[in-house]
């Protein structure tokens, strides 16, 4: 197989990072595995930690005249020093499950014609000393979930269970380093306006929920996180124009969303304007039916926590 260059970025992740890097060389991968750890000027163990690597590691310190941090440049730095054809993020407080790498990327070997695969993200938890996992993704994967990753809804798609080839970006362009969040959901959305993806169904990341030290990502409150979301939103539906993208279930989703944030403290008129909408994108909004549907009336057992085991032996098999 092809090679995988995987970019972690990290700041002050003394108790994490072992663990991330330790799930990458765990990978019985078929092909090369190029660990780039970008760090973005830790102050603790950290640093120390990742030489422990030796040379089974590539370190990108970020210099001290470099004005860019948080976590889109990071990322940036590490995407730019990357040398193999496909690409994976990894968090350093994350890490991957068994295989996670080669089920991805045997189908991207055999689909020349995809830009990316994504897989299933488990939460995870540490109580009395064990690990306890639950489903972060969404139990029915559908067709317009895979086209229109993001703009579907939630809990589809995130940074860890994402393999892309490297030439994505090269077209499509990095993260934005100007927002101070949802700068990955802009950059996901970018990418499936181009390229087609895929969903591997296997279980093959874990991101903690619950976290000590310090975060790559700014804490900020929620009109800042709605106002970025808004942003990147209002970018996608001109790009949906200037692209001459035709998919009504994409710009139905997306104006819906965009009414959403931008009435969120008047819902009468979000309300108003969605009815407008359905009358105005009625294939839009047929084609959201199945969402409404699985909302209703399909029974979700994401909220159990279980031992890894579980995950691994009883794999949640979607309708895509």
């Amino acid at each position: 197989m092809q090679g995988i260059s995987i970019i972690i970025p990290t700041y002050n992740r003394e108790d994490y990072i072992a663990e991330a890097i330790q799930s990458v060389l765990d990978q019985k991968y078929e092909g090369e595995l190029e660990i780039i750890i970008s760090d973005d000027g830790s102050t603790d163990k950290t640093l120390k930690i990742v030489q422990s690597f030796g040379n089974k590691v590539r370190m990108i310190k970020k210099g001290k005249d470099c004005k860019s941090q948080g976590v889109s440049a990071t990322r940036n730095r590490g995407l730019k020093a990357a040398t193999q054809p496909y690409i994976a993020f990894l968090d350093s407080d994350d890490f991957y499950l068994p295989d996670c790498l080669n089920n991805s990327a045997s189908v991207l070997e055999k689909n020349y014609n995809l830009g990316f695969v994504f897989c299933r993200t488990l939460e995870m938890k540490e109580e009395n000393e064990k690990k306890l996992y639950r489903p972060w993704t969404q139990r029915h994967i559908l067709k317009n979930d895979i086209k229109n990753v993001v703009v579907s809804r939630k809990n589809i798609i995130q940074t860890d269970c994402i393999l892309f080839r490297k030439y994505v970006f090269e077209n499509v362009g990095y993260f934005d380093e100007s927002l101070s969040s949802s700068e990955d959901s802009d950059l996901w959305m970018r990418v499936s306006e181009i390229y087609k993806g895929m969903f591997v169904d296997h279980y093959g990341v874990a991101y903690r929920v619950v976290h000590t030290g310090s975060q790559l990502t700014i804490d900020l409150n929620n009109e800042i996180i709605r106002q970025n979301y808004l942003l990147v939103s209002e970018r996608a539906l001109e790009r949906y124009y200037q692209l001459g993208l035709r998919d009504s279930f994409r710009v139905f989703s997306l104006r819906l969303r965009i009414s959403n944030l931008k009435y969120h403290k008047a819902k009468i008129l979000h309300y108003l304007n969605s009815l407008l909408l359905i009358s105005r994108y009625p294939f839009g909004f047929f084609r959201k039916i199945p969402y409404l549907w699985i909302r209703l009336f399909v029974k979700d057992n994401n909220n159990e926590w279980h031992e890894l085991l579980y995950y691994l032996t009883n794999e949640t098999k979607s309708d895509a």
